[in-house]
Formats: structure tokens, C-alpha cells, sequence
């Protein structure tokens, strides 16, 4: 922003907004007649200390209508000194393509604009400038959109969607499923990857607002698997799924914690840790194995990203800032935890490079390090991110000693003893595909043992839906320890309702008219599904369901 102060003397325009603040209201529509292209207008409330303003359109901007402003010679728009509010109108060209610059990537576009709907990176006014009398006004800048959608800082979506909000760790985290999405995975399984990322991460300040937009994949083919820009928002490809080291809605909310301008040679860590910490909280997770974990990143072992040197992007193949980026990350954070008795982590390191002021460079990482862990591995950090070569990944006695026992896991399975019963009398589960039938206000009891599966103590919760009534069981357990709880569900209408129990479910008839018996089946295995925890805080989460739907 360019103001310069204006003389006294100089003739003052009929003030129209007392204010001391410029707000620009970005105002975003769809052009269906012209696909690939949005209409943006914007509107200025300015205050009354401005004799003179002009406004820097983005460079690709068709102007259509102005109103108090004029375009200028250079392609920016010029204030009349008195009409107020100002706006001017222009179409912008939504589409942006790129060459393929992540794993994975498939098509050619970052943001898309369709027949049907938009995602688009929120164009923005540049340079602002003018005259002035007084104090130096506040500039506010928002955006809103003309029809069904919604924007964030610095995306947005424009077209019909749905829209779930959940509060966890000082951040109110957004999803925004488009209609024309197929979302992969579970938006409740979403939300509990990233507020478990978020609550993990422990790397500085939070945004206090996350916007996380899924992006459809049926009209587009995405260049990258997901983007995030400016502080916070953040799209992914809607069919992403969680269980994989590659977990992209994590990769990109890491991104959301980053805040440091990186100097060329300190450019590796920006995509390196993203990538190792979506794979790491995966793991602590639950969500994968230590063999896919381990397999994950020794990527960065093979050719040609093995040879890349990190400080000089020049050297980068096969994105080999993702792939040796997270193994040199990895065993960074794995150094540090050895070195410093547990006491200090990778997370100590982003902390401190987060609070750096200026450019980041690689010789400010290496100092952070050799604070934080000792001189011997900052000239082992020193050494993995100048070097053509890369050491290998670590093996599963290594990690243990470095991050702790194999994290809780909770497997779920129906009680051996009296896994159904029905008004207190065991009945047998019912075979694949048949009903279990019992009479309008009978009561369901099913019994859930719930095991220990892992290496450490941890917590889990095992919660318990019917309609709109919501109960949780929670629960402490050693490795190998069990415990069993139960469920009641009184069926006072007739009709057909499901009960889910991880992979598995029954299905209940509640008649008028019940027959008197049915036939025996065996107990199916134990079912076996994720929870969370490492260390003696861990907290695991059991998914275990009772879900009903009327068939009429």
C-alpha cells in the first residue's frame, strides 16, 4: 500500500463514510455461459479521509463495469474522489494449470472452474494507493459469493455443497463437501484426523480457522492431490483416502502450521516435513502399519531422488523433496529424540524455525538444531542435507527405541459369552444377509469385547449411536487386556434397522408378529479397527455403531 498525505488546503470530496477503515468486498459469481471463467466485483467503502485512490487489478483482469472508478492507462481503476461506495466489476480467468509437481499428480489443473461448479483461488486487489488527510486508515478485505458457496482466505468454492463444523484445540475446523463430490472417507474420520494432527502437533500458534474444502474429481483432473494456500484453507481430492502413509488431508493441515519464509537452501523442509509427519501421525494413528510406514519413506532411497542434494532445488527429481525430503526429516526427528532422552523432538525444531525472524536459512536450521540437540546432530543434519546420498530408513527396534512401544490398538468383537440377546435370553447372531426378528418393544442387548491389541497402555472410546441418541463407553487397557460392555436398544416401532459394528453388521426386523426361533450361526472373528495412542496418553477411538433407517 502507497498513501501519501494530502495538504490541508487540499479541497476535500463530500465525505459519504466517517470510518477510519478502506474495506474492500470482494464479491465472486459464476459465468456458466462462460466456462473457465468467474465474475468478480469489487466493492470499496472508503473513509473520509481519502482525496485520491487507486486500485491494482490482477494483471489478467477484464474489466466489464465500473461505478466511481475509472481504468487507468496501466490497467488499474481510479477513484473519482466522491462517489461512495466504488465498485468495478471484471472477469478473471478461474483456471490454473501447472505441470505435475507431486506424487500422484495425474491431470493439469490446480484450480478448475466447471459447468457445474468452482473451485478457484480468491483473486485479490494489489497495490493500493492514493492521497490521504489524517491518520492512516485500516484496510479490511473480504470476500463473499453470490449464490450457494463459500470462501475462505484465500480459496473458494462456488456451487451447492455441504457444510460440517467441529471445534477441537482452539481451532474451528470447516469441511465443505461440493454436491458433486464422492467423498472417500467418513467426514466424522476427517475431522478426527486433522483435530488429532492438530492436538499432536505441537509446533507453535494455531489458526483459529481451518477451512478444508474436498474437491471433486469427476470433471477434473487435478495436477496435485491437494493445495494449501495462505493461512489456512486448503482443498483435497475428495476420493484421498486416510489409511495410508500419504494421508494428504494431514499433509496439507501441516502445511497450515508452517510459518517461516524459506531461503533457497532451507526450501526442502517445507514439503519434506509435511510428508513425514502425515505419514508419522498415521502411524500413531493406527491408520498403517510400522512395514507401510517403513516402506512409505524408503522411498527416498531409490533413484533418482536418493541422489538429490536438499538445499539445492536444482538437484530435485521424482520429487525427491517429498520422498528423500521426509526419510531425511524422519531421521532427523528420530536423532534428536535419541540424543535428547525423549525431551525434545522434530516438533522442537519447527517450533523454533517458526518463531524465526527474516529469511530462513540452512545455516539458521542447523543452528536451531545444534541448540536443541547437540552439536553432533546438527553435523549429522548438516551432512544428510549436502550430501548426493541418503542413509537408509531405520528398522522397527530402532524406532521403538526412539518413539516408544508399539502404539495402543483396540480390536472390537462380540462377546464370546452371550454376544446377542433379546429381553434377557441369548439369542444366536444371525447368518450373512438374514434378519435378526423380534417383537415391537423388545429389547436388543449386544455385547462388544473390546482388546488390546497393541504394545503400550492407552485409552479408548467406544461410542454407541441410535438415531439421535448418542452414549459413549470409555476405557483404559494394558497391552492384552480385555473388557466387555454391553448395549441395550428397545425397538418400539416396526420396521428394518441396522446395527454396524466395524466391518460387521446385524440387521433387526421389529414386527408385531415374530416367529418363535431362529438358527444358530458362529460367533465371526474378531473385527479389528483403529485407535489411537503411544506412550501412557494415548487415547484410542473404537468404531463401534448402532445405526437404524426405517424401510417402508
Amino acid at each position: 500500500m502507497s498513501l501519501e498525505s494530502a495538504t490541508t488546503d487540499t479541497p476535500l470530496p463530500t465525505p459519504l463514510s466517517t470510518h477510519n477503515e478502506l474495506r474492500l468486498t470482494t464479491t465472486l459469481d459464476r459465468t456458466p455461459d462462460r466456462v473457465g471463467e468467474i465474475t468478480a466485483t469489487v466493492t470499496a467503502d472508503i473513509p473520509s479521509q481519502f482525496t485520491e485512490l487507486t486500485l491494482e487489478l490482477p494483471a489478467d483482469a477484464q474489466v466489464v463495469a465500473t461505478s466511481g472508478f475509472t481504468r487507468t492507462a496501466d490497467g488499474n481503476v481510479e477513484w473519482d474522489s466522491n462517489s461512495n461506495p466504488a465498485t468495478v466489476t471484471y472477469r478473471i480467468d478461474a483456471n490454473v494449470r501447472s505441470a505435475a509437481d507431486q506424487p500422484g499428480a495425474e491431470g493439469s489443473y490446480r484450480f478448475a472452474d466447471t459447468a457445474n461448479w468452482s473451485l478457484v483461488q480468491i483473486p485479490s486487489v494489489g497495490d493500493i494507493s492514493g492521497r490521504i488527510v489524517g491518520d492512516d486508515p485500516e484496510i479490511i478485505r473480504e470476500t463473499v459469493i453470490d449464490g450457494p458457496g463459500v470462501a475462505g482466505d484465500r480459496i473458494a468454492f462456488l456451487g451447492s455443497y455441504e457444510q460440517r463444523t467441529q471445534t477441537a484445540h482452539g481451532q474451528t475446523f470447516t469441511l465443505v463437501v461440493p454436491e458433486a463430490a464422492d467423498l472417500e472417507a467418513e467426514p466424522r474420520e476427517v475431522f478426527e484426523s486433522v483435530t488429532t494432527a492438530s492436538d499432536r502437533l505441537r509446533v507453535g500458534a494455531r489458526d483459529d480457522e481451518v477451512l478444508m474444502i474436498a474437491a471433486p474429481t469427476g470433471d477434473i483432473e487435478w495436477a496435485v492431490r491437494g493445495i494449501q494456500t495462505g493461512d489456512s484453507d486448503f482443498w483435497v481430492r475428495a476420493d484421498e483416502p486416510l489409511d495410508t502413509p500419504a494421508n494428504n488431508w494431514v499433509h496439507e493441515y501441516v502445511h497450515t502450521r508452517q510459518d517461516y519464509n524459506a531461503a533457497t537452501d532451507a526450501r526442502w523442509i517445507t514439503e519434506a516435513t509435511a510428508t513425514y509427519y502425515a505419514a508419522l501421525l498415521t502411524l500413531e494413528a493406527d491408520r498403517v502399519d510400522f512395514d507401510r510406514f517403513q516402506r512409505f519413506l524408503a522411498q527416498g532411497e531409490e533413484e533418482p531422488q536418493a541422489s538429490a542434494v536438499m538445499t539445492d532445488p536444482d538437484t530435485w527429481e521424482n520429487f525427491a523433496n517429498y520422498r528423500k525430503g521426509a526419510l531425511v526429516a524422519g531421521d532427523l526427528d528420530r536423532r534428536i529424540r535419541v540424543a535428547t532422552d525423549g525431551e525434545a523432538s522434530l516438533d522442537t525444531v519447527i517450533r523454533a524455525i517458526n518463531s524465526h525472524d527474516g529469511e530462513l536459512t540452512a545455516r539458521d536450521v542447523s543452528g536451531y538444531i545444534d541448540r536443541i540437540a547437540g552439536e553432533g546432530v546438527a553435523n549429522e543434519a548438516d551432512a544428510a542435507t549436502t550430501a548426493a546420498t541418503v542413509d537408509a530408513m531405520w528398522g522397527s527396534d530402532a524406532h521403538v527405541v526412539a518413539f516408544g512401544g508399539e502404539p495402543a490398538r483396540f480390536a472390537f468383537r462380540f462377546a464370546d459369552d452371550t454376544p446377542l440377546s433379546v429381553n434377557g435370553t441369548s439369542r444366536p447372531l444371525p447368518a450373512a444377509g438374514e434378519n435378526l426378528t423380534v417383537a415391537v418393544n423388545e429389547t436388543v442387548s449386544v455385547g462388544v469385547t473390546v482388546e488390546n491389541v497393541g504394545g503400550t497402555t492407552g485409552d479408548y472410546q467406544l461410542p454407541f449411536d441410535v438415531g439421535d441418541y448418542e452414549t459413549t463407553r470409555t476405557g483404559r487397557l494394558a497391552p492384552g487386556e480385555t473388557t466387555t460392555h454391553r448395549f441395550d436398544q428397545r425397538f418400539t416401532e416396526p420396521g428394518s434397522y441396522r446395527i454396524a459394528v466395524g466391518g460387521e453388521e446385524i440387521r433387526v426386523t421389529a414386527t408385531e408378529n415374530p416367529p418363535a426361533t431362529q438358527s444358530p450361526i458362529e460367533v465371526p472373528t474378531e473385527i479389528e479397527i483403529p485407535g489411537f495412542g503411544i506412550g501412557g496418553a494415548a487415547v484410542a477411538v473404537g468404531l463401534f455403531a448402532l445405526r437404524y433407517s426405517r424401510e417402508v
